[in-house]
């Protein structure tokens, strides 16, 4: 029997319109970096500043805290700006699936690599509200370690006293919300609206695939209940 179901943000349950990876990347790149989409992707779904020192070191630019600072500055008042012009929306569906789950007795839980003020900036544009649309959130910058460290799942899972792994799926469009959702011991599920296909979310080990959010209260009918421990499904 699940009783949380934990989303990811962009790419997941929010359309921005690829803003937060434009942003990232623009952000490294305009202080010299120089990498490949591939290495890029690997970042997606990180804690933000976390990736910019990262791929900052990747990209071959020599990185002191200095730098580190200013760059991360830098992308906090740019993606502020673009959401504010332009903010992000629900993707289609996903806002009928989170009420089917709360309805249904299922809490519902948002994880981000956004820090908290972007995060925050995202569900008051629209029009979310914790209690109401979803019942507990964890943002990268307020944990130990992002993603794909297990820590925001584990926090928001002791803020909503579920105890058991097992009744936890953790929904995510990124490599790192996969390895998240295993290092944490619950049941991953990709979801094709962000950047991986099929065969990408296989060979990280998700145990389910889904074209959407949209079609997770159905699937969560036939889920198995030892996903978590079972080798990848509907691949």
């Amino acid at each position: 029997m699940i009783e949380l179901a934990i989303f990811d943000m962009a790419g997941t349950t929010i359309d921005d319109r690829d803003e937060v990876y434009r942003v990232l990347r623009e952000a490294t790149e305009r202080e010299g970096a120089n990498y490949s989409d591939e290495v890029f992707q690997k970042w997606m779904g990180t804690e933000k500043k976390w990736a910019i020192e990262n791929l900052l070191h990747l990209g071959g630019v020599e990185v002191d805290d200095e730098l580190h600072e200013k760059t991360w500055e830098w992308f906090r008042q740019e993606l502020r700006r673009t959401y504010t012009d332009n903010p992000p929306k629900p993707l289609p569906g996903i806002e009928e699936a989170l009420a089917t789950l709360r309805e249904q007795g299922i809490k519902v839980a948002l994880t981000t690599g956004f820090a908290r003020e972007i995060a925050d900036l995202i569900v008051s544009s629209m029009g979310w509200k914790q209690g109401e649309t979803f019942d507990a959130s964890s943002c990268g910058d307020e944990v130990e370690a992002g993603r794909p460290a297990p820590d925001m799942i584990e926090t928001v899972m002791k803020e909503l006293g579920v105890e058991d792994s097992a009744a936890v799926v953790s929904v995510g469009d990124t490599s790192a919300d996969v390895q998240s959702a295993l290092r944490a011991g619950v049941t991953s599920v990709g979801v094709l609206t962000g950047h991986l296909s099929r065969k990408d979310f296989a060979a990280e080990g998700a145990h389910l695939v889904l074209d959407s959010v949209a079609g997770l209260p159905d699937a969560l009918a036939d889920l198995p209940a030892s996903a978590a421990t079972s080798a990848p499904v509907n691949q």
